[in-house]
């Protein structure tokens, strides 16, 4: 299994956000950092994006060794090669794209597309991934993913979008065959306190151990 698989699996929630400034997205990955975690999604939403991805990578190194960090919301090849180029660790897609999973491969780096039907995840698993990311999750419910998972070995999910930060619900998604949840805005909130952010994260990591 790809070692950044095997963290996500491991970790069980995958932070993700984008933040204009790089000071709070700075911050913002220490915190999670401090927290115990360890796979943070950056995503690309806005025009600073790739800046503050380079500056983020670059400061990741230095202060936090073992984080894996991706980038999120790559929907064409000329994006995925900036962010490859500026030493992204993974990409996520809101879509599924044989062309970006081709390319991506031939980068040697590790996509997660996102899938909605069975369809798009076979598209998935005939190009040999391994694991896919359910978006918008909300839509499907939690009972979606145990559903189809049996026509799929070997492929693991991440349901991602609209999902609580509360470990009860994110349980039952784990319980419905998950291996993980992409956690966003009901995690990092723009009125959350990094202080409170902290403990949550730290919270949530210590029930989902248990």
């Amino acid at each position: 299994m790809n070692p950044i698989h095997h963290k996500i699996k491991e970790q069980k929630i995958v932070p993700l956000f984008y933040n204009a400034s790089f000071e709070v997205s700075k911050s913002i990955i220490q915190t999670l950092y401090d927290a115990g975690i360890r796979v943070v999604e950056y995503t690309n939403r806005g025009a600073q994006a790739l800046e503050n991805f380079k500056n983020l990578k670059e400061y990741s190194i230095s202060e936090c060794p073992d984080l894996f960090l991706g980038i999120g919301t790559i929907k064409n090849t000329e994006e995925l090669d900036l962010f490859i180029n500026a030493e992204a660790d993974f990409i996520i897609t809101p879509v599924i794209n044989e062309e970006l999973i081709r390319h991506a491969k031939g980068r040697n780096s590790l996509i997660i597309p996102g899938c909605l039907t069975p369809s798009e995840v076979n598209i998935a698993f005939q190009n040999d991934l391994k694991l896919v990311k359910i978006f918008p999750a909300d839509v499907v419910g939690k009972k979606y993913i145990q559903s189809i998972k049996a026509v799929f070995p070997g492929m693991d999910f991440m349901p991602t979008g609209g999902i609580s930060s509360e470990f009860e619900d994110i349980k039952e998604w784990l319980n419905g065959g998950a291996i993980a949840v992409g956690q966003g805005s009901a995690l990092i909130q723009n009125n959350r306190s990094l202080e409170d952010l902290k403990s949550k994260v730290h919270e949530l990591l210590n029930q989902l151990k248990s």
